[in-house]
Order: structure tokens, then C-alpha cells, then sequence
């Protein structure tokens, strides 16, 4: 037997309990000639390309800035300044996979520095993309739990790229 305290029934109750990891990373969107992105190249575990904005996990304790400038110089050697927050797509994610999460995943822009030289041993490029070419280097599909090819991580970028940037975007 159930007993919910206040309006909950019993099947709301049991979904709130539930506890997920907290995936928090930072992203920033580097525009050049206001129609070029620059994109990270970085090798999959099945060896194919992935690519994706500059940026990545939030250590404890730190903030998304403070993340996206740390992870920026990282994957592309560059220094950012004066972080702009674009967006933050948010909810529960990967749900039934093993890297299910609840995800907070923010996107900024930024004035940048400094000459293209990543020190992350997983990125093996760095480009700059025409805005109508970013889409099409994007794979999407298997595995499932693999978060860089789920379409909803585009989603901002896609709109960003088109002009039409939201600030937020539940998942």
C-alpha cells in the first residue's frame, strides 16, 4: 500500500525518488568571420571522428565558466575571455543506457586568443567550420548510451548556428 504525502499519488512518488548521476559539462561556441565554428575532431572508442564544440565536464565545485574556460585551452590551446551564456539543455538524459544521467549542459561564446595547439591526447584536430557545414560532419546513431550522437545535444547549436538561440531547452 502507498501512502503520498500532499497531491503526489504513489507512481509520482516512486519516479521522484529516483536517484541520477549529474553529468555537468560547458561548451563554448567560437565564431570566426561571423560564419565559421570551430569544431574539436576526437577519436571514438569504435575509432571513427566525432566532432564537437570546444569544451567538457565541470569538475565539483566548478562553475561552467570556469569549465568552458579551462576546457577550451585544453582541447584547442586557445585563451577565452568575456563568456557570454548562450543556453543550458537540461534533463534527464540517456535514459535506460548505461551512461544514464540527469544532464546540465551549458553553451556560452566568447572572445578568444592564441594559436590552435590542443593538448588533450583525445582531440586530434581542430577546424573551423562553415555554419552550413557544421550539420553535416555531425554523426548520429549507435551506440544509444554514446551522448556525442544524440541528436538532442545539436539541438542548440543547430539553433545557434541559425540565429535562433534559446536560453533554454528541457530535455
Amino acid at each position: 500500500m502507498c501512502i503520498a504525502a500532499g497531491p503526489l499519488d504513489c507512481g509520482a512518488m516512486s519516479h521522484l525518488s529516483r536517484t541520477l548521476p549529474l553529468k555537468r559539462a560547458a561548451h563554448v561556441y567560437l565564431v570566426r568571420n561571423a560564419n565559421e565554428l570551430l569544431l574539436v575532431e576526437e577519436k571514438m572508442d569504435d575509432g571513427s571522428i566525432f566532432y564537437g564544440l570546444p569544451g567538457g565536464k565541470a569538475l565539483a565545485g566548478e562553475t561552467f565558466a570556469d569549465a568552458a574556460v579551462r576546457q577550451v585551452r585544453v582541447e584547442t590551446g586557445l585563451s577565452v575571455t568575456d563568456l557570454n551564456f548562450i543556453s543550458l539543455l537540461e534533463g534527464e538524459f540517456l535514459s535506460g543506457t548505461r551512461n544514464e544521467c540527469y544532464a546540465m549542459f551549458s553553451r556560452f561564446t566568447a572572445h578568444f586568443s592564441g594559436d590552435l595547439d590542443p593538448t588533450d591526447p583525445e582531440v586530434v584536430g581542430v577546424k573551423w567550420v562553415p555554419f552550413e557545414q557544421v550539420e553535416s560532419l555531425v554523426r548520429y546513431g549507435p551506440p544509444p548510451e554514446c551522448e556525442e550522437r544524440n541528436p538532442l545535444i545539436w539541438l542548440p547549436t543547430r539553433d545557434f548556428i541559425k540565429g535562433r538561440a534559446r536560453t533554454y531547452y528541457p530535455i
